[in-house]
């Protein structure tokens, strides 16, 4: 009986060590000080911080304060943050699915961005943060010799990469178009549009970061004043 359960206890052991040993060491990559030419002085982030507050913050509170009867200040967002654990996984995620697709990473775009004056978006899905302006992450990868941001499309269990701004064909809406109809339709459509699965034959899992926590509020207190 013990030469039984020691034999069970040992052979846990082997494929608890088996699992550690055939992980990916990719995946934690060492340690090799901070990425070259991409970290900033305190000093300069105050500089380029007192600067939007000096050349964009009156120019967009302004235009969305003349958009408000009732009166109310518009308050224009200083940043969007993340936990970082959502970061970590974020991260994995994109990984797992750019390795499905048998493409590589090549950048994170940070893109620019306003949630609509909406409770909802087109698609149904409620709004987050009503007019607020927001970012959104996109990852990239090499596709017909371009570095464009991607989504991951399945297709009878075979997955590929696919630019997010792919022009969608559908024939019952676009008959009777003109080409720049089309084109005009597309482009409206932006990022999103390409991510229905239901429009695209097939399932398709959009890499794009959102809805991190935005400020204001809470008040910005690392460079001082919001504005």
């Amino acid at each position: 009986m013990k030469t039984k359960f020691s034999f069970r206890f040992l052979l846990m052991l082997f494929t608890i060590f088996m699992f550690i040993g055939c992980q990916d060491p990719s995946s934690h990559p060492p340690y090799e000080g901070p990425p070259k030419d991409h970290i900033i002085s305190v000093a300069q982030a105050q500089e380029m911080y007192n600067a939007y507050s000096e050349r964009r913050i009156p120019i967009i509170q302004e235009y969305e304060d003349s958009l408000l009867s009732d009166g109310s200040k518009f308050e224009p967002t200083r940043y969007a943050e993340y936990d970082l654990e959502t970061i970590k996984q974020y991260i994995a995620f994109i990984e797992h699915e750019a390795k499905r697709a048998n493409v590589s990473i090549n950048t994170l775009r940070f893109y620019l961005s306003n949630y609509p004056n909406s409770t909802k978006f087109l698609n149904g899905d409620p709004v987050k943060y009503t007019r607020r302006n927001s970012i959104f992450v996109v990852p990239t990868t090499e596709l017909g010799g371009e570095n464009v941001g991607f989504s991951v499309e399945e297709i009878n269990g075979n997955f590929s990469a696919v630019p997010i701004n792919r022009e969608i064909s559908n024939p019952r809406e676009n008959r009777g178009k003109t080409n720049a109809n089309s084109t005009l339709q597309t482009n409206e459509a932006g990022f999103f549009m390409s991510n229905n699965a239901a429009a695209q034959g097939g399932g398709t899992t959009s890499l794009i970061l959102n809805d991190g926590q935005l400020a204001p509020p809470p008040p910005t207190i690392d460079f001082g004043h919001n504005h």
